[in-house]
């Protein structure tokens, strides 16, 4: 059984909501009119009439300063009691009678007494008496007639039925809509279509959610974009030595080589050359996989960078650059694996050596930050442009694209380098001009309780002098 749609849901919540407060209101009118004493009613009408000669008689006291007189104002029963069998008496504040009926007021039989205070200012002045007889024959007063009264009432309960309804079904509408449109797009992507978008919605968290949703659309598509790129540049890496090596084989099998020495050179330097692509991919897999095997040591920076600068010493000197290595005094000791960040520093110089023309210098220097060990080489190359600077650390990227296999790399050292940092904790970026070379830099964090140990030894330090 499929879930219902949450149009439907909501409308029907909304029709629950109307009908049930309807229902509460008929149900309270019925309670009270059912459990009303209709006698209990027409007092109140018949009182409330009665107060309003009390009122009179009160203003007619405050002017006259007395009751002489006072029997014109008095009149028969106060209009409401209608024609009922009844006396209506004054009595002064010392409760004697200055009007109306003389005898004792003393309920006899079926008749009912009221007793109204008559008051000018804070001080009571008389009291207005009312004796009737309260029979149903004798008062009639206020027949309750429901019908009228539940009829319109639930007129207008209906008519606001519809009204909430019709007003449930549009903003019912405007919420399913864009998540029929979201489940659409859903769909679409995956079916593969990873173009597939949605239209902003007028209500806030459903906007959120379609911008949330284009965003990893976008991802999805950025990254199978990047899938096939990358499928399609392994196989491009891979088919050049193995065609060089293909064909000197066969060359070997049908004699337009001879197998000496020369011939398997080449063809192990081809072979190298497959091996280093093949690790590259397999370490990058274990990196975005979080797979990465790390032997973390606490080392100094200066020792790294001097091996690094040391190893490239010749290839340096081969190529006329200048390389030098600069360290900031008391660096603080880092907790890394030493081979990893020693691939990344020989990626980065490797990188640097071979974009520096004849002449020219490469530097790695390192220093300390607040936030751990910097660590920086710069060359004065030709520099990258501003369109292919984001895009030095992707797979297979080469930002010059004259440069073929041999001579400018397979294009993963950068990215290899960017995953080794990130899988230490750190972060690494670059900085290039065009005409004025390139530096690539990159943090890594150090532990507390080294960096504590540290700032104590400056402290010490700073207090003996």
């Amino acid at each position: 059984m499929r879930p219902p749609r949450i149009f439907n849901l909501m409308l029907t919540a909304f029709a629950l909501v109307i009908v049930l407060g309807i229902s509460g209101m008929v149900i309270s009118f019925w309670l009270v009119t059912r459990w009303s004493d209709p006698a209990q009613i027409r007092w109140m009408e018949a009182e409330m009439a009665a107060r309003e000669q009390a009122a009179r008689l009160a203003s007619y006291y405050q002017q006259t300063g007395s009751w002489r007189g006072v029997e014109r104002q008095l009149g028969p029963l106060p209009q409401g009691f209608g024609d009922i069998e009844g006396t209506v008496s004054l009595l002064d504040a010392n409760g004697r009678v200055v009007a109306g009926r003389r005898r004792p007021f003393m309920v006899r039989g079926n008749e009912a007494v009221r007793r109204i205070p008559i008051t000018v200012g804070d001080q009571q002045v008389g009291t207005l008496v009312i004796s009737v007889v309260d029979t149903d024959e004798a008062f009639p007063v206020g027949s309750f007639n429901r019908r009228p009264l539940l009829l319109g009432m639930l007129g207008a309960g209906a008519g606001l039925m519809a009204i909430l309804l019709g007003m449930a079904a549009v903003f019912s509408r405007r919420i399913s809509a864009p998540l029929r449109q979201i489940s659409a797009a859903a769909h679409a992507i995956a079916d593969g279509d990873h173009s597939s978008r949605v239209q902003p919605a007028n209500v806030r968290e459903l906007a959120e959610l379609a911008e949330s949703f284009n965003r990893m659309a976008a991802a999805l598509q950025q990254a199978d974009q990047q899938r096939r790129q990358l499928t399609a540049d392994i196989a491009h890496e891979l088919r050049t030595p193995l065609s060089i090596i293909k064909g000197r084989l066969e060359g070997l099998q049908d004699g337009v080589y001879e197998a000496d020495a020369e011939q398997i050179e080449t063809l192990l330097a081809e072979v190298a050359l497959l091996e280093r692509l093949i690790n590259d991919l397999h370490l990058l897999a274990l990196a975005d996989a979080g797979q990465l095997p790390l032997y973390r040591e606490i080392v100094a920076p200066v020792m790294l960078v001097n091996e690094a600068v040391r190893s490239f010493a010749q290839s340096a000197a081969e190529r006329d650059i200048r390389l030098t290595a600069s360290t900031a005094d008391d660096l603080p000791d880092i907790e890394v694996d030493p081979q990893r960040i020693a691939q990344v520093l020989g990626n980065l110089i490797s990188n640097a050596l071979r974009h520096t023309p004849a002449g020219g210098m490469v530097s790695v220097t390192v220093a300390a930050e607040p936030n751990g060990v910097i660590f920086r080489v710069s060359d004065t190359g030709p520099g990258i442009a501003p369109a292919d600077l984001p895009h030095i650390f992707d797979r297979f990227y080469r930002a010059d694209r004259a440069r073929t296999r041999s001579s400018g790399g397979a294009g993963l050292g950068l990215a290899i380098a960017r995953r080794l940092v990130e899988a230490h904790g750190g972060q690494i970026w670059a900085e290039s001009e065009l005409g004025r070379g390139t530096t690539v830099s990159f943090r890594l964090p150090v532990r507390l309780d080294v960096l504590a140990t540290k700032l104590g030894q400056l402290v010490t330090t700073s207090s003996e002098k």
